[in-house]
């Protein structure tokens, strides 16, 4: 598959999977993991005269911004009452970038800033989310907010969401998913011509969609070893394993985190053994005071050797005294021990039973998205002060991850303005969805597109911004607006819109 061409920042300037037989539905828990939305309305943010087509959730600052790392929050917010998609947004909560869903019955997950062929992009998924599962491909987009990569297995569309890591190869790492038969024998209930949920860790070619390595976690992986009962029903897949994280290990070899299992797996990424087993029940680490997980998320291995993750604590959203948490593990690979560094407890007092990630910030700070449940993500120092949190409006909205990083991004597309008369007076709105280093609007207007001359300057202000300037005469019957940088140069300039009695 060809995609489009890389573009540098200009200086200054699928469908679900059918089988034979009964239809496939997900086990209880792996349902209780899956992105589900609870009816329950949520707010969205403008309305924007400049872009009514956009109407994403509103995020309100709870805790300002103090001592945190430099960048903008990466989020996919889902839910009712808004648009559901890809959320860039600011520390005062305000607006950046949005790219909504493409259309009804489709989500977009898991935003995440990487870095591919040596550039900043931002990769996020696509598809129809089903009970848990994802079936869709991820998106690359670059600099200039532009598609530069489609990435699915043989470029078929049937990517899971939990997962896409950029190697230092500029290949990715992700999960498929596909029910097939198979032994559950070894479980209470079981069977030997099962029907199971395989899962595929798998690298991938971006540019190309090949395979390049594969691991069939279920093959590896005994059914004995999940939490999850085996399903009354036959039609019913039996998900053991449930994956949802895939990271490179400092010496090459795999971490895939196992959601049923309560383990994390370090695999050979030679032989495709499995190197050791970290939690679970049949864990090759001795597990020391509070490091046990369970049902967790983004297991990732740091610079100093010790592995974070989320732990999500319980399956159960009402667990009370519980409350799922960011943790960090020290392992002694030589004793067979694992203790815990640090942790970081969500301020919400509750369980966050799906989804979640731990972020280590390049400043020594953590950042965590609180997954399913949570409304929230946080912004925590080494020792555990929260320096940071940002809620979505509705209790009712959730994202899968959310990341913070340093983000610069100018569209190619120009900005969108209007403009209305108002008495002796001309108001303009204008705005730039994505555009990241615009620091002030120049207004120019005239009779005509051809007498156009600067009438005001005024800062950017929000994700839409409004201006007036004074025309007694009545003689603005032409609006633009020119995007200007902190220099004063322009950056881009609207399409010159006519003065008109309404918006």
């Amino acid at each position: 598959m060809s995609h489009r061409p890389f573009s540098p920042v200009r200086p200054g300037a699928a469908p679900a999977v059918r089988r034979r037989g009964p239809a496939v539905v997900a086990g209880l828990l792996a349902v209780t993991a899956a992105a589900s939305v609870a009816p329950v309305a949520g707010a969205a943010a403008g309305p924007f005269v400049t872009r009514p087509d956009l109407r994403p959730t509103t995020v309100r600052v709870t805790t300002p911004a103090t001592n945190t790392a430099p960048g903008l929050v990466f989020v996919t917010p889902k839910g009712i009452g808004f648009q559901s998609g890809a959320e860039v947004f600011d520390d005062a909560g305000r607006l950046v970038w949005f790219r909504p869903r493409a259309k009804d019955g489709t989500s977009i997950l898991n935003l995440r800033p990487q870095t591919y062929r040596g550039r900043p992009v931002a990769t996020f998924w696509e598809g129809r989310a089903l009970r848990g599962y994802g079936f869709g491909s991820f998106k690359i987009v670059d600099q200039n907010l532009n598609e530069v990569g489609d990435i699915s297995p043989g470029g078929k569309g049937q990517m899971d969401f939990h997962e896409l890591t950029m190697t230092p190869r500029d290949t990715a790492l992700g999960i498929s998913y596909k029910p097939v038969r198979g032994s559950t024998t070894a479980v209470k209930g079981g069977s030997r011509n099962d029907l199971v949920m395989r899962n595929l860790i798998q690298e991938i070619d971006p540019r190309t969609n090949r395979v390049l390595w594969e691991w069939d976690s279920t093959k590896a992986v005994s059914p004995a070893e999940s939490y999850l009962p085996i399903p009354k029903r036959p039609e019913v897949a039996y998900d053991f394993v449930h994956a949802n994280s895939v990271a490179e290990d400092t010496d090459g070899n795999i971490l895939v985190s196992s959601r049923h299992t309560h383990a994390i797996y370090k695999v050979d990424k030679r032989t495709k053994r499995i190197i050791w087993k970290l939690g679970g029940k049949d864990s090759s680490f001795r597990m020391g005071p509070g490091a046990r997980f369970a049902w967790q998320h983004d297991a990732q291995r740091r610079p100093d050797g010790t592995i974070s993750l989320f732990d999500n604590v319980s399956a159960i959203e009402d667990d009370p005294g519980r409350r799922s948490k960011g943790l960090v593990l020290r392992l002694d690979e030589a004793r067979r021990t694992a203790s815990v560094v640090r942790s970081f407890v969500n301020p919400v007092r509750k369980v966050n039973n799906t989804q979640g990630n731990l972020q280590a910030l390049p400043n020594g700070n953590w950042f965590v998205g609180w997954g399913g449940t949570g409304d929230n993500v946080s912004e925590f120092s080494p020792d555990g002060k929260q320096l940071f949190e940002a809620k979505f409006a509705s209790t009712g909205t959730e994202s899968y991850r959310a990341y913070r990083a340093p983000w610069t991004a100018q569209p190619t597309v120009p900005p969108r303005a209007v403009a209305r008369r108002s008495s002796n007076s001309v108001a303009v709105r204008v705005s730039w969805n994505g555009a990241t280093t615009v620091t002030a609007w120049r207004v120019v207007a005239g009779g005509s597109a051809g007498t156009l001359r600067p009438r005001t300057v005024a800062s950017r202000s929000d994700f839409e911004t409004l201006i007036r300037f004074g025309d007694r005469e009545r003689a603005a019957k032409a609006v633009a607006v020119e995007a200007l940088d902190g220099a004063g140069r322009v950056l881009g300039r609207s399409n010159v819109v006519t003065v008109g009695s309404r918006y």
